[in-house]
């Protein structure tokens, strides 16, 4: 959660940048950004990534220490042996290909509510 709340602010500008809004450069971007949104434009977006990063993790390296470990039942009958690299790198893709397929769904609603570039409008109603 704290990678998610740190690096959240950057991961904003990266993407104001990559979407070539016309900002010019970083500095100019950051700028942008906080005058017309002020410091809750850098965190627009951060909710679901910062909900779902329990259960990102948890799923990913479930994934890997299963995988690990049925292939060592596998090679050498005893799934606490110590894993072969070859077996290693094994789970390491099993677990990335779920990591994806996790991933890019909260990636897809970060960056959706980061793009958005109104400021907040209170009081309405």
């Amino acid at each position: 959660a704290a990678s998610v709340v740190v690096g959240h602010p950057l991961d904003t500008i990266k993407t104001r940048l990559q979407a070539g809004q016309g900002y010019g450069n970083t500095l100019n971007c950051v700028l942008t950004v906080y005058r017309n949104e002020s410091v809750a434009g850098f965190f627009k977006g951060m909710s679901f990534p910062l909900a779902s990063i329990a259960v990102y993790s948890s799923v990913v390296f479930g994934v890997f220490s299963n995988t690990q470990r049925l292939l060592s039942q596998l090679r050498h009958g005893d799934p606490a042996g110590t894993p072969a690299l070859a077996d290693m790198a094994l789970a390491s893709v099993v677990a990335g290909f779920v990591s994806v397929g996790i991933g890019n769904p909260v990636d897809l609603v970060k960056i959706r509510l980061q793009m958005q570039t109104q400021p907040y409008v209170k009081g309405v109603g």
